[in-house]
């Protein structure tokens, strides 16, 4: 006989039986709706009635937790909520609200941690492009550690200064956007500030490109030259090589620029350098700097004034392994989740799936 919840005495009597209507998921993982005769007691010391509890099946529920653990398990397979209403044959809702049960108190419990010593920050769309949310990356231990809707910076700022353990962070790596950067300056006073190789080889490309543009208008529309001109030297095909070298016969000015391009770009893509090593580098970009200034067209000219407002950023990619690859995958990721959903209205959902599947179990 079960203990009496009342008074705690084990001296019950049976009382009566009733009937309680459940749903839950046999082995096979099919939904069955059953309907369970269980006791009721009576205490005979304080006359208290009870039920006998049900393993498995908390008071008051119509759904054993073996089913919420099937919806669950569908929901990380990737399964959307319309087709695991439609197989376990409940509503959307229902399978909405099992999800936020299962996981909301899961992501406070194992992203309840102070925040990363190294952080990547980036913005991504949802909602067709004019919905924007903020992505912040723990590098460390590659998973996302929150999202945060839109990319206003009072909005931004507010999220980042809530963070335990924000002094503590050492790195936090982001494109090269003057609006995040005042915000990390402020949230993060003892971070360093670390550019990302991506978004700089890719600013050094553009006004390359932009170059060549003004140079010789056939590169605006001829893509078997705008591709070659961008690949790296050492990776041309032998026939895209000897395609180069007919078109710079004619542009030998282009050449020049190209030459000068692969010099940049080798010297920004170098990783894991010493001090000494680093130093040596700074000279070398300081003279191409000072080259881009004063002898070199007008967009490479726009192109030493940003690396000289980015220097310091720029120059600790050569000593900080860590980049924001990491988080632009994550991004590839969460457009997946949104395709499954075509899309999210509501963004507190949107941030849990991405929290599940990015942060958690990834």
């Amino acid at each position: 006989m079960p203990s009496c919840r009342h008074c705690g005495t084990r001296d019950t009597i049976f009382y009566d039986h009733y009937e309680r209507k459940a749903k839950l998921s046999s082995i096979d993982g099919k939904a069955y709706d059953v309907k369970i005769r269980a006791k009721r007691y009576r205490c005979p010391h304080c006359g208290h009635l009870f039920r006998e509890p049900i393993r498995g099946l908390k008071p008051h529920k119509r759904m054993a937790e073996n089913f919420k653990d099937s919806v669950a398990e569908k929901y990380l397979d990737g399964v959307t909520n319309k087709r695991i209403s439609e197989r376990l044959g409940v509503s959307q809702s229902t399978v909405e609200r099992i999800i936020h049960e299962k996981f909301e108190a899961l992501v406070k419990e194992k992203l309840n941690y102070e925040c990363p010593t190294i952080l990547g920050i980036d913005e991504h769309t949802i909602h067709k492009g004019y919905k924007f949310a903020t992505t912040i990356a723990d590098l460390s231990h590659h998973r996302i550690y929150d999202v945060i809707k839109g990319k206003k910076h009072g909005d931004i700022e507010g999220a980042l200064m809530s963070y335990k353990g924000r002094e503590n962070v050492k790195v936090v790596c982001m494109d090269l956007s003057n609006g995040y950067r005042s915000i990390v300056r402020r949230c993060f006073p003892n971070a360093k500030i670390v550019a990302d190789r991506f978004h700089v080889i890719r600013l050094v490309l553009y006004h390359f490109m932009e170059f060549c543009k003004n140079a010789q208008e056939e590169v605006k529309w001829n893509r078997k030259l705008t591709y070659p001109l961008r690949k790296r030297k050492d990776r041309l095909k032998p026939h895209e090589r000897e395609r180069l070298k007919s078109f710079f016969k004619g542009n030998p000015a282009i050449e020049l620029a190209y030459e000068f391009k692969e010099k940049l770009c080798g010297l920004l893509n170098k990783k894991s350098q010493t001090a000494r090593q680093c130093r040596d580098n700074i000279k070398k970009l300081k003279e191409m700097m000072k080259t881009m200034r004063y002898e070199a067209p007008t967009e490479f000219g726009k192109l030493a004034e940003t690396i000289s407002e980015w220097f310091a950023s720029i120059i600790r990619m050569w000593r900080f392994t860590k980049n924001n690859g990491i988080t632009e995958g994550f991004h590839r990721k969460m457009k997946l989740i949104q395709r499954l959903a075509y899309g999210y209205k509501n963004f507190e959902n949107y941030r849990l799936r991405v929290l599940v599947q990015c942060g958690i179990f990834h």
